[in-house]
C-alpha cells in the first residue's frame, strides 16, 4: 500500500509530466527518493536492485560522494563557460585529457556535448564536413545496421535500425541519405545462415552495398559494438576486424557508438578493445559522468583533425560545460584507480555462466549471450522454432512488473519494437559476486515460472 505522500506524488505527476516510452498520462507507480550502491529507493522505502544501471548510463552505481564534491566544487568555481567564439575552460581540457588517456590510441581530438543524441549529431556532421573539405561532397550516405539504436536526434532516429517503426513513426518524414543492413543477431539471422558456416555475410554485404550504391557515395558506417537497446547482443569475434578492414578498403568512416557500451560496459574500458581496431571517430556519453550529470563526446583521429584546421564546426549551448566535464574527469579518475572494467570483466564472466548453466536450460529461454555486464537473454515460447510469444500477452512488461515486484528493475526488448524479446542484465559495473547472485535468483524465479505457450 503506497503512502498518502506517495499517491500525491503520482497524481501530479500523472497530470502534468511526460514520460519516455510510456504513455502519455500514465505512469509506472514508483517515485524514486533515494539511491545507494546498486540500489533506488522508493517513497515508500522499498529497495530495487538497479539490473540495468536504469538506462545503462549508471556505470559507477550510486552514492559516489567524489563525484558530488567535484561537481561542487566546480559549481561554485566557474558556473558556465562556453566553448563557442574559440573560448575555453579549464575542467574541458582537463576532461579532455583525461580522455586522451583513455580512448584507443590516435582518438585524441575531440567535440563536447551534452549527451548521446547530441554526439551522435556531431559524429554525422563531422563525417560530411570532412568529406566536403576533400573535395569529395558526394560522400555523404551513412550506412547503418538494423536492431541499432542511436538515440532521437534527426540524424540517429534516421540512422536507428531498431524498433520497427516504433521510433520514427510520430516523427514525420524521416531524413534521406541513410541506409540500413542486417545487423549480426546470429539468433535470427536476416540471412538464415548459420554462425560458423555463414563467411560472416553479414559483415560482406557492408561491402556489396558500398558496391551497389557507390563508393563515392557513402560518407561513414556506423553501429554498437555491441547492440544495446536491441537487447545486449554481441557481435561474432569476426566481425569488428572485418568491418574495420572494409571500411578501409573503400574509404569509408568507420564511426563507432559507444555510448552505452563505453567506460567498462564491456569488461574494456571501450568495447572496441575486444578487437583492437581503431574507428575513424567513436562517440561517448551515458558512462563519461556515469550519468550524474549530462555530458557527451566525439572523439576523432589525427586526419580528420588536420583536415578540418580552419573549418567550422558548430556546437551546443552547454557543449564543455565545466560543471559536467569536471564530473566526467572525476568518473574517468575512478574507473582507472578503481579498476572499474576489470570488475566488469569478472562479474560479467560470473554472471553469464550462471545464465548459461542455470537459465539457458529453462523452457523458455532461447539463448544467452554478451560482454561484460551487457548481457541479454532470449524470451522464446518454443526453442526449437524460436517462435516468440504472442505479442498481445504483454510477456515482456509482464516479467518487468514481476521483478519490481520482488525488488529488481530489469530493462527488457519486445518483439513490438526490436528484434526478439529479451531481458537484460547490466547492473552497475561496481556490483559484486554476491549481488549478481541476489539479483539473478530473483530473475531466476520470475523465468522458471514462465511455461511455453
Amino acid at each position: 500500500m503506497s503512502s498518502k505522500r506517495t499517491e500525491e506524488l503520482l497524481k501530479w505527476d500523472r497530470e502534468h509530466i511526460v514520460h519516455s516510452r510510456y504513455g502519455i498520462g500514465g505512469n509506472i507507480g514508483i517515485v524514486t527518493d533515494k539511491t545507494h550502491g546498486i540500489y533506488f529507493q522508493d517513497t515508500d522505502g522499498k529497495d530495487y536492485i538497479d539490473g540495468a544501471s536504469q538506462l545503462l548510463c549508471v556505470n559507477l552505481g550510486y552514492g559516489q560522494k567524489e563525484i558530488a564534491d567535484a561537481v561542487y566544487k566546480e559549481m561554485e568555481r566557474v558556473q558556465y563557460s562556453m566553448l563557442f567564439h574559440g573560448f575555453s575552460n579549464i575542467a574541458s581540457i582537463e576532461c579532455a585529457r583525461k580522455l586522451g588517456e583513455l580512448v584507443p590510441e590516435g582518438l585524441d581530438h575531440f567535440n563536447f556535448t551534452s549527451g548521446g543524441s547530441e554526439s551522435i549529431g556531431v559524429a554525422m556532421r563531422l563525417a560530411r564536413l570532412y568529406w566536403r573539405s576533400k573535395n569529395r561532397a558526394s560522400k555523404t550516405k551513412v550506412v547503418s545496421l538494423y536492431d541499432s539504436y542511436h538515440g532521437t536526434g534527426h540524424g540517429g532516429l534516421t540512422a536507428t535500425g531498431s524498433g520497427r517503426g516504433f521510433y520514427e513513426k510520430d516523427a514525420g518524414p524521416i531524413a534521406g541519405g541513410y541506409i540500413r543492413i542486417p545487423s549480426y543477431y546470429c539468433y535470427r539471422c536476416t540471412f538464415g545462415l548459420k554462425y560458423g558456416t555463414c563467411n560472416m555475410q553479414c559483415a560482406r554485404f557492408l561491402a556489396e552495398v558500398i558496391e551497389k550504391e557507390g563508393a563515392e557515395s557513402i560518407a561513414a558506417f556506423i553501429a554498437e559494438p555491441e547492440l544495446g537497446v536491441g537487447g545486449m547482443i554481441a557481435p561474432p569475434p569476426e566481425y569488428w576486424p572485418l568491418i574495420r578492414s572494409i571500411c578501409t578498403k573503400y574509404d569509408v568512416l568507420l564511426i563507432t557508438d559507444e555510448i552505452m557500451t563505453g567506460f567498462g560496459r564491456t569488461g574494456k574500458m571501450f568495447a572496441v578493445e575486444h578487437w583492437g581496431i581503431k574507428p575513424d571517430i567513436m562517440v561517448m556519453a551515458k558512462g563519461i559522468t556515469s550519468a550524474y550529470l549530462p555530458f557527451g563526446a566525439v572523439a576523432f583521429d589525427g586526419d580528420i583533425w588536420k583536415e578540418l584546421q580552419g573549418k567550422n564546426l558548430v556546437s551546443y549551448t552547454y557543449a564543455g560545460h565545466p560543471t559536467c566535464a569536471a564530473a566526467a574527469v572525476k568518473a574517468m579518475e575512478i574507473y582507472v584507480r578503481d579498476k572499474v572494467a576489470e570488475n566488469a570483466a569478472s562479474a560479467g564472466r560470473y554472471a553469464l555462466n550462471r545464465l548459461k548453466q542455470d537459465f539457458e536450460p529453462l523452457a523458455c529461454v532461447g539463448e544467452v549471450g554478451g560482454l561484460g555486464l551487457m548481457l541479454g537473454i532470449e524470451i522464446v515460447a518454443d526453442k526449437d522454432t524460436k517462435a516468440t510469444f504472442d505479442p498481445n500477452l504483454h510477456i515482456m512488461q509482464q516479467l518487468q512488473d514481476k521483478a519490481l515486484e520482488k525488488g529488481m528493475f530489469i530493462r527488457t526488448a519486445e518483439i513490438t519494437s526490436g528484434p526478439g524479446d529479451r531481458i537484460c542484465f547490466a547492473p552497475p559495473l561496481i556490483i559484486t559476486e554476491e549481488e549478481v547472485d541476489k539479483a539473478l535468483d530473483i530473475l531466476y524465479h520470475i523465468l522458471a515460472d514462465l511455461k511455453p505457450k
